[in-house]
């Protein structure tokens, strides 16, 4: 089955639309962008179908030596769906930057698809926040995918989507709108590359929120996805 093919299974769609669902398989790994706050961050999301590990990291850079500020299991053996809405309170005084990841080490039932169903989103509402630092990132497994937060847009801005990966990746940017033109997720990218991306988009005026997604097209092992929207106009 083809990768384009294997990710509208994975979210099923109407002829033009498309669902942003996040999976991934056991092994897979899923990271959030990175928050600047002095203030800690907050970590939400849910994992169904599986057990694995929520996990969130702290440093003083980007980039640099990461501590593990939190961690907790994630999922529950019968693979009932499972949130989470946890405070990571700030442990020392002085600005940090925060990303929390997700783990998974079992899928409960197994199908065509074996995966599990996640989401996650690192927040925090400090007086001092800079949110959207850096790329998304995960390692996934054929089939498993990843998207970052809904970015509300203005009329006519000018998206760009740059992404990397290890092997065939696919990507996709949905978008959601205010008339009927773009009731649901409708996609205005839907497309695999081997490496990686880096393509513009007009966006139409009545546009008022985009998702940029990256799913696994790697048979046999994992891509490492890295992948960042943002508004260049």
């Amino acid at each position: 089955m083809g990768l384009l093919a294997a990710l509208s299974v994975v979210s099923p769609a109407g002829a033009a639309g498309i669902a942003t669902g996040q999976t991934l398989g056991v092994g897979d790994s899923r990271c959030t962008d990175r928050v600047q706050s002095d203030s800690g961050a907050r970590l939400t999301g849910f994992f169904a179908n599986g057990t694995g590990e929520w996990t969130a990291l702290r440093s003083a850079t980007v980039g640099g030596p990461e501590t593990v500020v939190f961690r907790a299991p994630a999922g529950s053996p019968s693979g009932t769906q499972t949130p989470i809405d946890q405070t990571i309170a700030p442990t020392a005084s002085g600005t940090f930057f925060y990303r929390a990841c997700v783990s998974v080490d079992r899928i409960m039932k197994v199908s065509v698809f074996s995966v599990t169903h996640y989401q996650i989103s690192l927040t925090s509402t400090g007086p001092n926040v800079v949110t959207d630092i850096g790329p998304e990132t995960a390692a996934l497994s054929l089939n498993a995918q990843a998207c970052g937060d809904r970015t509300p847009v203005s009329s006519g801005d000018t998206i760009r989507l740059v992404g990397t990966g290890t092997g065939r990746t696919g990507w996709i940017i949905s978008v959601t709108g205010s008339t009927n033109n773009y009731e649901g997720n409708w996609a205005v990218l839907y497309t695999a590359t081997d490496g990686g991306i880096d393509q513009t988009f007009v966006l139409d005026p009545e546009i008022t929120e985009v998702t940029a997604c990256a799913g696994g097209g790697v048979t046999g092992s994992r891509d490492s996805v890295s992948f960042e929207l943002s508004i260049i106009s």
